[in-house]
């Protein structure tokens, strides 16, 4: 009987943790995704300035100030980069989640937990794959 409450204290217990860890990753992904939509909403008006400036320029003057076009691009290229490593951001927020839950990527693209004997997707077994990610060869989604 005490093995009984044993198994079922210590489901519970990884029910709690897991909860937690994908709470977290929800609040950290929910703040990333709240700043790319801040940069991509800067990067959308920087560039219809841009495309009214050059019209302008088309229509009022025989030559294009290079200078101010350029610098306005620049910004825009600085804005496309914080949200790559925003994007980055977001990939290492889960993988560090996936990392502490104990879940790795099977070969067909399903999650599995590591303590689970085979993929509920395809029935490979999870020891290979498990090897797998501790040869470093494996580049999935953990």
């Amino acid at each position: 009987m005490a093995d009984l409450f044993d198994k079922v204290k210590q489901s519970v217990g990884k029910g709690l943790t897991a909860a937690s860890i994908r709470s977290k990753e929800m609040l950290e992904t929910a703040k990333i995704n709240r700043e790319i939509g801040r940069f991509q909403e800067k990067r959308r008006n920087l560039l219809e300035k841009l495309g009214n400036i050059v019209y302008t320029m088309y229509l009022h003057s025989p030559t294009f100030d290079k200078e101010r076009i350029k610098e306005m691009c620049e910004a825009l290229t600085r804005l496309d980069d914080q949200v790559k490593d925003k994007k980055e951001e977001l990939e290492r927020t889960h993988l560090k989640a996936q990392e502490a839950l104990g879940i790795v990527m099977c070969d067909c693209g399903a999650e599995t937990y590591k303590d689970a004997k085979f993929c509920s997707k395809c029935g490979k077994k999870i020891e290979e794959i498990a090897e797998t990610v501790k040869g470093g060869n494996y580049s999935a989604s953990i």
